[in-house]
């Protein structure tokens, strides 16, 4: 069975096509993965940059969901594609500009989902109040409830230090992914080729995105794999007026963990790995197979998954 991801968001402009096409290009040719793309989106911007760049081998459909009807309908098509989709590839892809006429039930078909915004505070409000509209599934203690993956796009440098995600109180426990930071390789790339093969930071970024989001479905997949034993958790006096219990994975998160201090923000400690990197190039310089673990997973987790 393919593993399902969905790339949505509320917001238009936060770098959704860009991240589902270029997602999509490093799954398929990096990783050697048979992977297909179904593009939701009505401008179909993700799947006609598949079809203008260099084939990666991907397999690319653009198609519609009767969301203006509302109820079950668009559920109902949604499922029959991606089932069709799904019987032939090892992944699938799914860019989806959301709706408030679709109902959240459609997001427990699949694994991962990947919301992406820019870190200015008022996008990250609406982030959160796209999920906090659907705080149910992701709160769900149903084993079908995906990961939620947030995803810093369009990152400028002096934003590295930015503690917008720690000002800024999110509904619900997710995953960080490493920032895709802004580049004007990303524009110049459209219909051309792929971010992955940028030799600029945006490149750079790109590719250890793509790193982690594939650790992270190594780690969704080992989850899914064991039964889960949910274990009694107490709260304390300041756990219970917040109403948020942190998600504890049974491996160390492939993402972030943001802690409550501002000056500890997630892109601030970002842009310090990334500056002592020039001091661990011994470490860095040993291949995957001689680690136990990722080189790049044990610099991105540092604990359990997010918490705000």
């Amino acid at each position: 069975m393919a593993f399902k991801i969905l790339v949505t968001s509320q917001k238009g402009g936060v770098g959704k096509s860009t991240l589902s096409a270029n997602l999509v290009a490093f799954l398929s040719r990096n990783m050697n993965l048979s992977v297909t793309l179904i593009d939701w989106d009505p401008h179909g911007s993700s799947s006609t940059w598949l079809n203008q760049a260099p084939d990666v081998g991907a397999v690319v459909k653009h198609m519609a969901l009767p969301v203006d009807q509302g109820g079950n309908r668009p559920i109902f098509e949604a499922r029959l594609q991606m089932r069709r989709a799904a019987s032939e590839c090892d992944i699938l892809v799914c860019d989806l500009t959301w709706s408030d006429s679709l109902a959240g039930e459609l997001m427990f078909e699949f694994d991962m989902v990947l919301v992406p915004t820019s870190v200015s505070e008022i996008e990250l409000a609406a982030t959160s109040g796209f999920l906090n509209r659907n705080r149910w599934v992701f709160d769900s203690a149903s084993e079908r409830r995906p990961m939620l993956v947030v995803c810093p796009t369009r990152v400028l440098n002096e934003q590295l230090n930015s503690d917008v995600f720690t000002r800024q109180r999110f509904p619900v426990s997710f995953m960080l992914a490493p920032p895709i930071l802004e580049s004007q390789s990303a524009r110049d790339l459209f219909e051309r080729g792929y971010l992955m093969d940028a030799k600029d930071m945006g490149g750079e970024s790109f590719r250890e995105f793509g790193q982690a989001i594939c650790a992270a479905r190594e780690i969704r997949m080992a989850q899914s794999s064991q039964p889960r034993k949910p274990a009694p958790v107490k709260l304390t006096e300041q756990d219970a007026s917040r109403a948020r219990v942190p998600l504890v994975p049974t491996k160390p998160s492939v993402l972030e963990t943001i802690p409550n201090a501002s000056q500890y923000s997630v892109l601030g400690r970002y842009r310090q790995r990334k500056t002592a990197e020039a001091d661990e190039a011994i470490v860095n310089s040993r291949s995957l197979s001689q680690l136990g673990i990722p080189e790049f997973l044990k610099r991105l987790a540092r604990g359990t998954a997010a918490k705000l």
